[in-house]
């Protein structure tokens, strides 16, 4: 199976099977992004290891035959994700202690949802923080 990527207004949207071998996949094109702003290797690796936090979040209790939709944007020198992908329950919309404090030390302005059998994670990571 292919992976589509498509660019539409300067966004990169790539979406794969919802299963947890894709998740390199995720943090190979965040890390793209990333790198296109200039992100150091520190910001990078930070940058990592929120989408591995992020994902797997969203896959925990993912429909198998489902798909994870990931958008990449930029917003001055911000990279913005946003990823969703449909779930067997909603679940808890709550990242776990672990999970949220590396989340809230990596990145900016984290938001998580779930909901009518969808989980969404949105967050923004800039060079400054």
């Amino acid at each position: 199976m292919s992976t589509p990527i498509v660019e539409t207004n300067g966004d990169v949207v790539v979406t794969f099977p919802a299963q947890s071998g894709y998740l390199s996949l995720c943090r190979v094109n965040a890390s793209a992004v990333g790198s296109m702003l200039d992100f150091d290797v520190d910001e990078l690796d930070e940058l990592r290891l929120a989408v591995t936090e992020a994902v797997n979040w969203l896959l925990d209790g993912a429909d198998p035959a489902g798909t994870l939709s990931l958008t990449l944007g930029t917003s001055g020198r911000s990279l913005l994700f946003d990823a969703s992908c449909p779930s067997l329950g909603d679940g808890s919309s709550e990242l776990d202690d672990l999970a949220s404090a590396i989340m809230g030390a990596t990145v900016r302005d984290f938001f998580t949802q779930a909901e009518q059998g969808v989980r969404r994670c949105v967050f923004s990571k800039s060079i400054d923080g």
